[in-house]
């Protein structure tokens, strides 16, 4: 004999589940890649295309995938900093790709990810953020030395909240 337990989230039938789902892909930002859907527990993963070197690289999803039918994203905000003169020419910002708390180090009391004036190469881990307890790597999509690092490290950051500036150098 099986006995289970359920909670109200657990009673979600999957039909709720694909239709919240759905109205969550039209939120999001640029090109629906993967969504994956749980019942048991309620789980929803999601993943985004972004446009190159403008927009905060996608998150890894952890699980296979199944998009629900008829998700129609929205478009992507620009990701570039606005004209100021204090800014370096072709500053390339990087922003939040989700809401969460944002980390400089891998670890409390870790060596950073990176500092301002290091040079980054396209991939390279430049912080962490981490949402409803998953990791999320936020990464360099452009070459480039960090101008600057706007969030303090264990900061509750926004979606599109900028947080690192980079200059672009060949």
């Amino acid at each position: 004999m099986i006995t289970e337990t359920t909670t109200a989230a657990d009673t979600m039938t999957v039909e709720e589940l694909r239709t919240q789902t759905r109205l969550l892909a039209g939120e999001l930002p640029g090109t629906l890649r993967r969504i994956t859907l749980k019942a048991g527990g309620i789980s929803v993963d999601v993943e985004w295309e972004t446009a190159p070197a403008t927009a905060p690289a996608p998150t890894p999803a952890a699980a296979l995938a199944t998009a629900p039918a008829g998700a129609q994203p929205a478009p992507a905000p620009p990701a570039a900093a606005p004209a100021d003169p204090d800014r370096p020419a072709g500053l390339v910002q990087v922003t939040a790709p989700l809401v969460g708390t944002f980390y400089q180090a891998s670890s409390p009391g870790g060596e950073p990810f990176v500092q301002v004036g290091d040079i980054v190469e396209p991939g390279h881990q430049l912080a962490i953020i981490e949402a409803m307890k998953l990791l999320n790597s936020i990464t360099a999509d452009v070459r480039g030395r960090v101008h600057a690092v706007h969030p303090q490290d264990g900061e509750v950051v926004e979606y599109a909240q900028p947080l690192f500036d980079l200059v672009p150098v060949d």
